[in-house]
């Protein structure tokens, strides 16, 4: 994102950042979810100018929804169609 400030507007390299991002994820039917999260990894960037901010958000995320995969799966339930 760095890289395109300097050539785009914030905001519009944000959104091509956020683009990228859903993109690398290789998860369409998620697209849309993942595209928000990396406007707000983004603007957290773009306000904070330090990288350690977005990348906990990420981890705390990546964290949760592993928590909860964990949770459902001891409750009983197929995982597998949130996995994929």
């Amino acid at each position: 994102m760095t890289s395109l400030t300097k050539w785009l507007p914030v905001p519009v390299s944000v959104g091509v950042s956020a683009f990228i991002f859903a993109l690398c994820h290789l998860s369409p039917g998620k697209f849309v979810e993942i595209f928000i999260f990396g406007i707000v990894l983004g603007l957290v960037y773009a306000q904070t100018r330090n990288l350690l901010a977005p990348i906990t958000m990420h981890a705390c995320w990546n964290l949760g929804v592993i928590l909860l995969l964990t949770f459902l799966k001891m409750q009983g339930y197929d995982i597998q169609s949130y996995v994929l």
